[in-house]
């Protein structure tokens, strides 16, 4: 048994910590909650239950744990291997929550308890495997560094190629000529010809590759977990070794340095080309860090500053011209213009901003000058949260990878196993010299390394989660892939939703021949003016945006539940509902009371403006759809989804917006805990996806199979949900479903057909073919399909970034 204590983030009262330890019990496990100390004490058999589970069940409960995250990068961090030995070991570190490695970026991410453990354990680990951290970095840092280390990675593995693709060529060419008889140096004396040929140049293409494979190999092997390195190593040394042997005379056959040689340089050029590509697949998160600013100009006593950005502090004056981007994020204080968003929300058009507007870092002034009031800075702004949580995703693994890992696994020891039994069978039953059966051997641990399979899944990920990030789709987590093939059902809330979520004037209805539109907003403004509640504020805001003037009135009073009384000029202004209107003696009846009902019967609130106890006009006051909700019901509906509102609004209000954007199913009055209840009685006719406020539908987020929080710019690393659109647009909710649709099914084309290669090349390459057609597998062809069936799986993931949805 082991015991950890989880700080806990939350807790207000008795009952919280009561909710715990029953979210808790679940998983079988001894918890002790203290509302006192905010902590919770648990005893847990690591056997069985994983610490990460233990974080999720309190994340579910409705609460948080108390988590640093510290980001290494480790240079030889260069393969599948590394990230599986990585992984596995520090899993297994008391205080660890999660571990994401990955050989693409370099960069190791742990998830840890400070209270259990500490950095410096977690690099004294990660040392004692041979892989050297010098210091935990920041995110920004991390981003930067990684690119830098993945590109000199690129150059060492493109000086490796060039120097062994030559060198394997000629000496494969030389020992052709020789074997079919044309005149070639020193073939008449086949210890000169191993000794001045053979030897040194396999030697150096060899030992440029050890540099490459050689570690890596060994390490697996001595945690009883050999890899893809392990294969490489074993079928170019088993050939090179064998060679070695004849040209000593210890063993008869024909030695074949050429074959070792030219496997390992194949493999090198495969692993370059794969390294380009790779570094293609994380151009869109590099995209998103370029944008952060290195410096801000702050403005100080009156005198403009360029500081570092890391000395930039929240309330800070910061200054940015025409052209430039925007460091930070924060609210206009002066100046106004146009700042272009689109490499965030994917918005192509400018969007204005004035005194009191936000703006966010990464985004770039057009036109005009802004002195903004810093709010966040690094890390924790919008675009720092993106960058932090697309990073995450990629490195995260759905189910079907965790499938591959073990098959992948077990997989090479089979590998190794069918190698001895292809050694045995033809040495000992089929009677063919040794080099003949080496070479079958060689071929088949050569060919099968199952580099393609590892690469099928992260490739797929990285590059579609980043596709994603570009399109404003932000996913949180890769086991959402394995869910949305289940999704029969989309439901969305209302207001915020399939609504704009803010009050406006809709419809404005004069009475009488003297009056217009103008004359009755003018007047509501005016008594409105003073007043804090949501459609006083829409009210004037339709004012503002015809341009009329708003006077201030001479008197004002508030009538709770029924509007507002104002005095200008000496006249009485009523603002309100019917109640209102009868405490000045006006009858809602006749022609007033035929429009009053068309105003309701579109979902609006009904606002009635009178003058000097005479009705003037009529204003219609709601929540509008957004435009482009009818265009996404429908889009879902023909592929065959079942759509649903699920809203707190009255009954006769949901119907209409309903009626009006072309949802059938409607579930309304209900609270958070009811949408909660909703989704789980929805799911038991099958997968469910929920679209909803990220922060308010937390629960209904987190039960839906999918949850999908519309974003608008908040604190993304606050929100529920499974993806974030970071864009107010519906459109996102198809295309979010559509891309990890095209993500499953890359995954699944990728892994079919780096199986089949197996399935079919290993028997070949055993020398199934060998005594009926005499037809075999050279290791140096065995090792160009290998690094091809490589390139094919990387190229085929880099079709993802033509998504467009």
């Amino acid at each position: 048994m082991r015991e950890e204590v989880y700080r806990i983030i939350g807790m207000h009262c008795a009952t919280c910590a009561i909710t715990i330890q029953k979210s808790l019990s679940k998983l079988g496990i001894e918890a002790l909650v203290s509302l006192a100390s905010e902590e919770a004490r648990i005893r847990y058999d690591p056997s069985k239950v994983k610490p990460r589970d233990i974080v999720n069940a309190i994340r579910k409960a409705g609460y948080d744990v108390y988590k640093e995250e510290a980001i290494a990068i480790v240079k030889n961090l260069n393969s599948y291997d590394d990230e599986k030995i990585i992984v596995e070991r520090l899993r297994n570190l008391e205080g660890v929550i999660e571990v994401h490695a990955s050989h693409i970026d370099k960069s190791v991410r742990i998830l840890y308890n400070p209270l259990v453990i500490k950095q410096q354990s977690l690099a004294e680990a990660l040392g004692s495997l041979g892989y050297n951290v010098e210091s935990f970095k920041a995110e920004a840092e991390v981003e930067d560094i990684g690119s830098k280390v993945a590109t000199e990675d690129l150059k060492k593995l493109r000086l490796y190629t060039l120097i062994s693709l030559p060198a394997s060529i000629l000496l494969a060419i030389y020992y052709m000529l020789g074997y079919m008889g044309y005149p070639v140096p020193l073939w008449g004396s086949p210890l000169l010809r191993d000794l001045l040929v053979g030897i040194p140049l396999s030697t150096i293409v060899l030992f440029i590759g050890s540099l490459r494979f050689l570690r890596t190999a060994i390490r697996s092997f001595l945690n009883l977990n050999p890899g893809m390195d392990s294969l490489v190593i074993l079928g170019t040394y088993s050939a090179y070794i064998f060679s070695l042997a004849v040209t000593l005379g210890l063993v008869k056959g024909e030695a074949f340095y050429e074959a070792s040689a030219v496997v390992m340089a194949f493999i090198l050029l495969g692993r370059y080309i794969e390294a380009r590509l790779k570094l293609r697949t994380g151009e869109a998160v590099k995209k998103l860090a370029q944008l952060q600013s290195r410096s801000a100009r702050v403005v100080r006593d009156g005198v403009e500053v360029e500081i570092p950005i890391e000395d930039v502090r929240i309330g800070d004056l910061v200054r940015i011209k025409p052209g430039e981007r925007i460091p930070v994020d924060g609210i206009v204080k002066e100046g106004s213009g146009y700042v272009d968003e689109s490499a965030m929300t994917g918005e192509p058009n400018p969007v204005e901003k004035s005194p009191g507007d936000p703006v966010y870092a990464g985004t770039t002034v057009l036109r005009g000058s802004l002195l903004v009031y810093t709010t966040r800075v690094g890390k924790d702004t919008v675009l720092g949260q993106i960058i932090r949580l697309v990073r995450i995703a990629q490195n995260s693994r759905p189910k079907i990878q965790g499938v591959v890992d073990r098959v992948a696994g077990i997989f090479t020891w089979i590998v190794i196993a069918i190698a001895i039994s292809t050694l045995a069978y033809w040495t000992l039953l089929a009677g063919v010299p040794l080099s003949t059966a080496i070479i079958f051997v060689a071929s088949v641990l050569v060919i099968a390394c199952p580099c393609a399979l590892g690469l099928a899944t992260p490739a797929a990920i990285v590059t579609g989660f980043g596709r994603g990030a570009e399109l404003g789709v932000l996913i949180k987590d890769a086991s959402v892939i394995d869910r949305v093939h289940r999704i029969k059902t989309v439901v969305f809330d209302k207001t915020g939703t399939l609504t704009v979520g803010k009050p406006g004037v809709r419809i404005v209805k004069p009475l009488g021949e003297e009056v217009d539109e103008r004359d009755v907003i003018m007047l509501a403004a005016i008594a409105e003016k003073r007043s804090e509640h949501p459609i006083a504020q829409a009210i004037v805001e339709k004012a503002k945006d015809m341009g009329l003037t708003i006077k201030d009135p001479e008197a004002f009073e508030n009538i709770p539940g029924q509007g507002v009384i104002a005095w200008i000029g000496g006249r009485v202004i009523a603002v309100g509902n019917d109640k209102l209107m009868r405490g000045f003696e006006i009858e809602i009846e006749g022609d007033v009371k035929r429009i009053s009902e068309e105003i309701m019967n579109e979902g609006l609130t009904v606002v009635y403006v009178a003058i000097e106890g005479r009705l003037i006009g009529i204003i219609g006051v709601g929540d509008a759809v957004r435009p482009e909700a009818v265009e996404v019901v429908k889009r879902l509906r023909s592929s065959g989804y079942r759509v649903v509102m699920l809203t707190g609004d009255k009954e006769r209000s949901a119907r209409i917006i309903a009626s009006r954007i072309g949802v059938d199913d409607v579930i309304a009055e209900a609270s958070p805990e009811d949408k909660a209840e909703a989704i789980d009685r929805l799911k038991s006719s099958g997968g469910v996806a929920m679209v909803g406020d990220g922060i308010n539908d937390a629960a209904s987020l987190s039960k839906a199979d999918l949850g999908i929080a519309m974003g608008g710019g908040t604190d993304i690393a606050r929100e529920a949900g499974d993806i974030i659109l970071v864009k107010e647009d519906l459109r996102g909710v198809v295309r979010a479903i559509e891309l990890l649709k095209a993500i499953r099914r890359k995954i699944y084309y990728n892994l079919f057909w780096a199986f089949i290669y197996n399935v079919i090349l290993i028997p070949i390459a055993a020398g199934a073919l060998y005594e009926t057609a005499g037809l075999y597998l050279r290791p140096e062809l065995a090792g160009i399909a290998m690094a091809m069936s490589s390139i094919s799986v990387t190229a085929s993931a880099q079709t993802l970034k033509r998504f467009s949805g």
